[in-house]
């Protein structure tokens, strides 16, 4: 992916597969990789969880936009 902005939804998908993967490392992994994927997993919800926010903020503005549009227009 190099320097290329992906999108909310990109991002999303990515963690989500992220979150999955660590989450079979935690159930099979050995003491080591359970605690870094463990530490991982911890940051990534935190960011997945901003995500989240940001889009429903989004959302929320865009629907906004579009009733102070169509008081505009009427």
């Amino acid at each position: 992916m190099k320097n290329e902005k992906i999108s909310l939804d990109e991002a999303q998908l990515v963690m989500s597969k992220a979150i999955r993967r660590l989450e079979t490392i935690i159930d099979e992994g050995d003491d080591a990789k359970m605690m870094n994927a463990g530490n991982c997993l911890s940051g990534l919800i935190s960011r997945y969880s901003k995500l989240i926010e940001t889009r429903e903020l989004e959302k929320r503005l865009q629907a906004l936009e579009e009733r102070q549009n169509l008081k505009i227009v009427n």
